[in-house]
């Protein structure tokens, strides 16, 4: 009964999730004067992926608790070694990822998490700028939307880098910004896809750009 419920309801929050929700949004606002603008671009229903800009470890967390829905999220399998904290990250939709080689396992989990009308949260650029500014992407955003048929949602995050930059223990205040873009759908097509990277890369800056105008 409890799968059958949560198969009628994807995606919905847990209360512990929408209770984190709070008090990360709270917290983040009262330490980091945090904005976001385009919160409303994300879908209220059905699946769909975000594809955001990454700068450090607070970025998941951001969008974790600017989303108006539960987001599902990929994290390196020795993040699961402790059971404990293994199944407290599940309950807020993590799926493992083995970094080092092509997780076929972790595509499909995705595509079904997206097909059940669950949304995933996607780091394009696979590892976190040095830099501030968004690399290239990497392929297969798109090739995950079209299978599961359905639509990319741009991000850009802005300030998380100075708040928690590599070799830094802990992060530190500074202002924090997110910016969501409009839906992109998929095209079908090898040539598509790779359009539609660019497109989607495109995106990002201009939303980055918007964030940072605003300081």
């Amino acid at each position: 009964m409890r799968k059958e419920a949560s198969e009628k309801r994807p995606g919905r929050k847990r209360l512990h999730y929408a209770i984190s929700q709070l008090a990360a949004w709270f917290l983040f606002t009262l330490v980091f004067g945090f904005r976001c603008f385009g919160r409303d671009r994300i879908p209220r229903r059905g699946g769909c992926i975000i594809a955001c800009s990454h700068q450090s470890f607070l970025d998941p967390i951001i969008i974790g608790f600017s989303s108006s829905r539960a987001v599902n999220y990929l994290a390196r399998r020795t993040l699961f070694n402790n059971w404990l904290f293994a199944a407290l990250i599940r309950s807020y939709g993590a799926m493992e990822l083995e970094r080092d080689e092509a997780d076929v396992r972790a595509l499909k989990r995705c595509v079904e998490r997206l097909r059940r009308g669950e949304i995933v949260l996607l780091f394009p650029e696979g590892t976190r700028t040095r830099t501030g500014e968004i690399g290239p992407l990497k392929p297969g955003v798109f090739l995950m939307s079209s299978r599961a048929g359905v639509p990319v949602v741009p991000a850009a995050v802005e300030g998380s880098l100075k708040s928690w930059p590599r070799g830094r223990l802990l992060p530190g205040p500074a202002p924090l910004r997110i910016a969501y873009g409009r839906p992109i759908y998929p095209a079908k097509g090898a040539a598509s896809y790779r359009e539609q990277t660019e497109k989607l890369r495109e995106k990002m800056r201009e939303l980055q750009a918007r964030v940072r105008r605003v300081g």
